[in-house]
């Protein structure tokens, strides 16, 4: 199943998520609502960042990178994820293009449930070095 740019859903409610503590690293983003394969989660914001630009948050973005806004910056690496980062390039009309970066669930999940990506697929997340991974995943690879 292929999923359609957000622009098209206007009636479904975006932003179904909460920020609590894990048990592993810290803050994380939760579930506030279930969500089928392939939703929408909701549309990363905050400040678009120039190729080579690399900090602890920031996800690949167009070109560059962008710094995400609260409540996606506190989204946690999983090599076993149930969500992923989606760019889609919407027609504004009149030959005009823009660029929206969205979390999509991959998988069904339940509500409370800790909402991940893999942070090394496709540039995800953009860091200056590897780091041990804590996901905790059967799937570990052992390093993001």
């Amino acid at each position: 199943m292929t999923p359609r740019p957000p622009a098209f859903s206007r009636r479904v409610r975006y932003d179904r998520v909460t920020v609590g503590q894990t048990p592993r690293c810290g803050k994380g983003l939760f579930a506030a609502a279930a969500l089928k394969a392939g939703q929408a989660v909701g549309r990363i914001r905050g400040e678009a960042k120039p190729p080579g630009y690399t900090s602890e948050y920031c996800m690949g973005y167009r070109d560059g990178a962008i710094e995400p806004d609260a409540p996606y910056r506190y989204i946690n690496h999983s090599c076993d994820p149930n969500c992923e980062l989606i760019e889609w390039e919407i027609d504004g009309g009149e030959g005009e293009k823009y660029y929206e970066l969205w979390l999509h669930a991959k998988r069904a999940v339940g509500i409370g449930e800790e909402l991940t990506i893999d942070y090394a697929a496709n540039g995800a997340v953009r860091t200056g070095s590897s780091a041990v991974c804590l996901c905790g995943s059967p799937n570990c690879r052992g390093f993001i």
